[in-house]
């Protein structure tokens, strides 16, 4: 049976995190949900999120004059996708799997230690293009996890995000990333995803008043799929608007 933890709260991110038990156990499989109360405040800390370029300090002076316009470009693109949903309304959903992928990699920092890495979109060749993994965050073990961030305004979409991980494990996107991940991430966790350790994080958006349930059904999902692949961890993330 799940069971919630105890709230941890984040009232500057206008949400509130919580980490899914279980009373048997449940292996490399951890799961947490995130409850969005004042959208308001979690949209300008997403634009906070992306402006922030302070993990290019320390990158040589090559490396900063390769990422610079792209990031100077995306996070222009962002913030006005932010700008337009702090007013309210619907959530589309160019902001919803926004609001998925750096809820999902905030609650992973706060409830599981994780270190986080500049949104994917930041350092990718294209704006807005599908170039595999949404996310990705560093655990204790120092092995990357790769996030697949799935958003609907009606559904539950945990299928669809484990199976495009799932995916995008098979086409190497993982592996494609590496050439970006040597600039973000230590010489040990590239060492180990070299050794093929890393972990997976499928990350998608609740529509329930039962969330538990939902993480019952997608539990069954993902231990399916680290019996069939050779990942070292899986996080099941739930990203939920508070009604």
């Amino acid at each position: 049976m799940l069971n919630f933890s105890a709230e941890i709260l984040d009232p500057d991110w206008g949400c509130a995190y919580q980490e899914i038990a279980d009373s048997v156990d449940i292996g490399d499989i951890k799961a947490c949900f995130v409850k969005v109360n004042n959208l308001t405040s979690f949209a300008e800390q997403l634009s906070g999120w992306v402006l922030d370029t302070s993990w290019m300090t320390d990158l040589d002076k090559g490396v900063r004059r390769q990422y610079d316009y792209t990031v100077k470009e995306t996070s222009n693109i962002l913030v006005e996708i932010f700008k337009s949903a702090s007013g309210g309304g619907r959530i589309g959903e160019e902001f919803g799997e926004l609001m998925v992928s750096i809820g999902s990699a905030r609650a992973l920092e706060q409830i599981f230690h994780h270190a986080k890495i500049p949104i994917a979109e930041l350092w990718k060749p294209q704006a807005k293009q599908n170039e595999g993994f949404d996310f990705h965050t560093v655990c204790k073990q120092d092995l990357v996890n790769f996030g697949e961030a799935k958003f609907s305004a009606r559904k539950n979409p945990h299928g669809s995000a484990i199976d495009q991980a799932g995916r995008f494990i098979s086409e190497q996107k993982h592996l494609r990333d590496r050439v970006h991940l040597v600039n973000l991430v230590t010489p040990k966790s590239i060492n180990h995803l070299d050794d093929d350790n890393f972990g997976v994080i499928a990350a998608f958006s609740i529509n329930s008043s039962n969330p538990l349930g939902i993480f019952q059904n997608a539990l069954q999902t993902a231990i399916n799929f680290v019996q069939e692949t050779s990942i070292k961890s899986l996080y099941l993330v739930g990203v939920g608007e508070e009604c």
